[in-house]
Order: structure tokens, then C-alpha cells, then sequence
């Protein structure tokens, strides 16, 4: 699937500038705080992106903004190895996290319409591409840099081959599930409609992105400065959580289709607050490891079937756009809230959080059964709605519609 290939290039390439980071920081000779501050930047770009592109969403297909988003996501990168200062490094970063930010959203906005025209669950799917492209660019990215590539050509080269495969992912994607944004552009759907239930998601993707930040920056610290692990064990911590979050995707349409997404949802977070909170409690780094793969393993499906259910609320892309950004505030606002509370209590303790968030996606899973989602779905909780999400038809005479509201497509792509 064309779509497929686009959420593992924008986890291929994220990988990618991850393993490279400690070659430009050598690069460019910049201090520890000097790289903190640049690496502020993809977020800001991601937070920033996230509106502006869920109102483009109601305008334009959702394959135009992942073309648009590529090329910025693509071409910004290479820059990074030849800013001059950190306030430039930090500038190109922003750029990168804007282009990752339009194609986050208009995949995932492209994959829910896909998802309620094939009347099966996709979404966990693909978000496991996502993952598996994380790991292929992690792996080429140690590679190279062990065997010193200079960081500018492994950048360029990495950047070319997404631009190349993004040319290869947008040709190949189907105009069909661009139907549920063309409802959008006709009834002039610039924001998102306000309900608890859309709250309650937004909570949700706050706290899993949380989590999944403070798994990535003090998984390591954890095992190692807490529990006494050495370097090379604690280096484990976040690679067993990535690769369990990984096959936990790779089956959860399949356990969502069998279970229902509400059930499955509930029993996974309780399951990963267990796991995690009795590897906290052990105090012994074997247990901690597996701690952190048990809670990779339950979270995993979470936020595929929060993103399923977001854009069945009305309004695909700004409901989207709206619970993507407080899942990246709480990727920014995770791992500094942490080590705060980590300074009072001692990280152990401050860890508590994570398990707190998983306990709470597990009360506020029956928001998962929103908007009666698409047919073929199984048990309660991924509902029995009409074929694209908003209901209504699969949008196939909704072309002379946009005709007549739009004045023939004015300011916006022609539908067809």
C-alpha cells in the first residue's frame, strides 16, 4: 500500500537525524545546551504545523498536503550539517518539524478515510511501518556512523531517498479516500466541533506521547543511574520498548477487529500501568527491562485507534490536527515534567507518571467508540457508521456539490 510507504519514510528518516545527531553536534561545535535549544526546534515545527494543516485538510486533498509536506520534510534536512550557529541549526529543524508535521497529519487523516472505505481496521498497521522505518534508519544510521561517513552525504543521500520514495507513495495513492475531505470543503468545516469525547482523546494522545517521550530520554538513565545497570544493558531499555510497541502494531488491527477497540484499549493500558508499575516496585534492572517492554507491548495500540476515532467526530483533518498536537505537547512537555519531578522525588518515583497515564487511558477508553465508525469493524467499540467517516455515501457525488459551493474548486484543488 502506497500509504504504507509513507509512514515508513517519515519514521526512516526521523531515525536517521536521531543517529546523527551527536555527529553534528561535533560538527558544528555546539555545547550541550547549544543543542538542546536547536533540538527544540522539530517540536515547535510539529506543534505549529499541526492547525494550519488540519484546515488545509478541508481544502485540499490529503495526498497534495503529504506531497507538500515531503518536500519541505525531505529538503530541509540536509541543511542541518551546514548551519553556521545554533540559531540557524535551529531554524532548519523548525523547518523539518513543520514538513513532518503536514505529512503526520495528512497520512493519518488520509489512512482513517482508507480505513472507512475498506470497513476494516488499518490504522495499527501503519503505524507499525512507522515503527519498522524507525528501526531500518536507526540500524543504517549506526552503521554509517561507525563507519565515519561524513554526516552531510548520509543526510543528503537519506533525504533523496524519501523524496524519491514520497514521489513513488503519492503517484500510487487513490483519490477515493479524499472523499470524507471534500465534505469538509463543502460545509466549511474550519475547526474542530468541541465534545468531551474529543477531549478525552486529546487527553489520551497527550499522555501515550508522554509516555513514549520519557521511555525514549530516561529509559537509559533509569536502568543505569537507578538501578545500577551498566551502560550497555540500560542502552536496551528503549530498543526493547520500540521493538514491542512495534509487534503489538503489527497484530492490533487484527485484535481490535476480534475485541473491539474500546475492550482492547482498556485491558492493554491496565495491563501496561501493571507491568511497568511492578518493574518500578523490583528495583532490579532485568525486571525494569522488561518493565519497559511490557509498556511499549500495552500502549501500542492506543494511539491508532485514537487517531481511528478522531476524524469519525466531524471535521477529519482539524479533529486530527487537534489531537496530534496535544500528543506532541505531551512528547515536549514529557520527559522535562519527569526530571522536575524526578529532582524532588527521585526518577523512580517521578516514573510513577507514566503509569498514571496508562491507568487513565484505560478509564477514558470508551471515547474510542466514537462517531459509529465504519462497517466490518466486529464487537462494540469500533461501531457500525456509514463507509466514509462523517457518514453519508463514499462521497461519490459529493464532485458536483463542490462544484456549486466552491464556484468550480476556487482557492482550493479540484477534486478530480
Amino acid at each position: 500500500m502506497a500509504l504504507t510507504l509513507v509512514f515508513f519514510l517519515l519514521g526512516g528518516l526521523a531515525a536517521t537525524w536521531a543517529a546523527r545527531i551527536p555527529a553534528v553536534k561535533g560538527a558544528l561545535h555546539l555545547s550541550a545546551g547549544a543543542l538542546g535549544v536547536a533540538l527544540l526546534g522539530p517540536a515547535v515545527g510539529l506543534v505549529a504545523s499541526t492547525a494550519p494543516t488540519g484546515a488545509a485538510l478541508t481544502r485540499f486533498r490529503p495526498r497534495t498536503v503529504i506531497a507538500a509536506g515531503l518536500a519541505v520534510y525531505a529538503i530541509s534536512l540536509p541543511w542541518a550539517a551546514l548551519a553556521g550557529s545554533t540559531a540557524v541549526l535551529f531554524v532548519v529543524l523548525l523547518a523539518w518539524g513543520v514538513g513532518a508535521g503536514m505529512v503526520d497529519v495528512a497520512m493519518n487523516t488520509e489512512a482513517a478515510a482508507l480505513q472507512g472505505l475498506a470497513g476494516r481496521p488499518i490504522m495499527s498497521g501503519l503505524h507499525a511501518s512507522y515503527s519498522v522505518g524507525g528501526l531500518v534508519g536507526a540500524g543504517i544510521g549506526a552503521a554509517v556512523a561507525a563507519a565515519n561517513v561524513a554526516v552531510g552525504w548520509h543526510l543528503v543521500v537519506a533525504s533523496a531517498l524519501t523524496a524519491a520514495g514520497g514521489v513513488v507513495a503519492v503517484a500510487a495513492l487513490g483519490p477515493t479516500a479524499s472523499a470524507a475531505p471534500r465534505r469538509d470543503r463543502r460545509h466549511g468545516h474550519q475547526m474542530p466541533r468541541p465534545s468531551w469525547t474529543l477531549a478525552a482523546l486529546a487527553v489520551v494522545a497527550f499522555g501515550c506521547f508522554l509516555a513514549e517521550g520519557a521511555a525514549n530520554d530516561w529509559s537509559a538513565v533509569y536502568l543505569h543511574g537507578s538501578l545500577g545497570a551498566s551502560a550497555g544493558f540500560a542502552a536496551l531499555g528503549y530498543t526493547v520498548f520500540a521493538s514491542t510497541m512495534t509487534a503489538g502494531r503489527l497484530i492490533g488491527d487484527r485484535l481490535g477487529h476480534a475485541v473491539g477497540a474500546v475492550r482492547l484499549v482498556r485491558v492493554s493500558a491496565l495491563v501496561a500501568a501493571a507491568g511497568f508499575g511492578t518493574s518500578l516496585l523490583s528495583g532490579r534492572p532485568v525486571v525494569g527491562l522488561i518493565g519497559f517492554g511490557v509498556l511499549g507491548l500495552g500502549l501500542s495500540f492506543v494511539v491508532p485507534l485514537v487517531f481511528s476515532a478522531a476524524p469519525r467526530l466531524g471535521a477529519a483533518g482539524p479533529s486530527l490536527a487537534l489531537v496530534t498536537s496535544c500528543g506532541y505537547i505531551g512528547l515536549m512537555a514529557g520527559p522535562p515534567l519527569i526530571g522536575a519531578i524526578a529532582d524532588v522525588t527521585g526518577l523512580a518515583a517521578a516514573l510513577v507518571v507514566v503509569v498514571a497515564v496508562a491507568v487513565t487511558a484505560a478509564v477514558l477508553a470508551p471515547a474510542l467508540d466514537a462517531g459509529n465508525g465504519p462497517p466490518g469493524y466486529g464487537p462494540a467499540g469500533y461501531g457500525s457508521g456509514d463507509r466514509t467517516p462523517g457518514g453519508g455515501d463514499d462521497g461519490g457525488d459529493d464532485d458536483d456539490d463542490d462544484d456549486d459551493d466552491d464556484g468550480g474548486g476556487g482557492g482550493g484543488e479540484n477534486p478530480r
